[in-house]
């Protein structure tokens, strides 16, 4: 199957790259920031180039999990994230359309205000700050300009990582470095280990689905709750894992609180289930590139 994956060097992208090169797909993978040998250099934000490399390469599938995502980057500079998440995201859309691709994108529980979740995909959207609505203004964009796509919504992702950007990642390396680390515990969401969104989207791919899923760990807890049980796994001091809400951290763009996602509509779809959190850190710890 031809398929190219812009944003392959980051953490969802990265893991797209193994799972699909494991299944023997022909892969093109294309890199912004982070170069990798085997990717392309790709702007988003430049349509020719987007229209041009999607032309030359002609796949079937394209997966966009590209995007700005530092949330509070995205609230202070609304005009310049909106540019790339947005605007780059619809040069992509664009291009799919006019080869027919399917277009797998990732959205976020950041689409919802965190007042009643966890959340099920018919529950309605309104989200609460800018990075949250640009990923819903890219979902409508898909859903009004394509008929073949998958939106998949994923939360809290954690995994081996070339950039070690990850909450999991940089919680483990300040507990070994026996650093101080407060974690919000007013957060609650869904743990996702990164393999099992790439597992999950080639199933999906696979058997020919279309439309929307929630794609997360099976279980819902605060970031606190997340980050006492990564200290147990991996043999760490909890003590330094300090409890605190999340006024006190003084973050620049709101959070949705009470967010999660529920998958049954994923789990009865392909008769399978991601990985609850202790399962998948314990993949993560006896993963050989970790």
């Amino acid at each position: 199957m031809k398929t190219l994956i812009i944003g392959a060097s980051g953490l969802v992208g990265y893991h797209l790259l193994q799972t699909t090169k494991s299944r023997g797909w022909d892969v093109t993978g294309t890199y912004h920031n982070y170069q990798l040998p085997e990717l392309s250099p790709l702007e988003t934000i430049q349509e020719q180039k987007v229209r041009s490399l999607i032309f030359q390469i002609q796949p079937e599938i394209i997966f966009l999990p590209a995007f700005l995502s530092n949330v509070n980057y995205c609230e202070t500079n609304s005009e310049e994230s909106h540019l790339i998440n947005v605007e780059g995201s619809l040069n992509v859309i664009k291009a799919s359309k006019e080869i027919g691709a399917k277009l797998v994108f990732y959205s976020s529980d950041y689409v919802f205000d965190g007042q009643s979740g966890p959340y099920k995909e018919t529950d309605l959207v309104n989200p609460i700050c800018v990075y949250g609505k640009q990923k819903l203004e890219v979902e409508n964009l898909i859903t009004k300009l394509l008929d073949d796509y998958l939106l998949l919504r994923i939360t809290v992702v954690y995994g081996y990582e070339l950039q070690g950007k990850n909450f999991v990642t940089r919680l483990i390396k300040s507990l070994q470095n026996k650093e101080i680390v407060k974690v919000p515990m007013d957060q609650i969401g869904s743990p996702t280990l990164v393999n099992d969104i790439a597992e999950a989207s080639c199933r999906l791919v696979e058997t020919k689905q279309q439309g929307l899923f929630h794609v997360a760990g099976v279980d819902v807890i605060s970031r606190y709750d997340f980050a006492l049980k990564v200290a147990d796994v991996f043999n760490l001091d909890c003590q330094y894992v300090i409890p605190i809400d999340t006024p006190s951290l003084h973050q620049l763009a709101p959070r949705p609180l009470k967010a999660g996602m529920i998958c049954d509509k994923l789990s009865s779809t392909l008769n399978w289930n991601l990985k609850g959190t202790i399962e998948g850190l314990n993949f993560y710890g006896n993963d050989e590139k970790f």
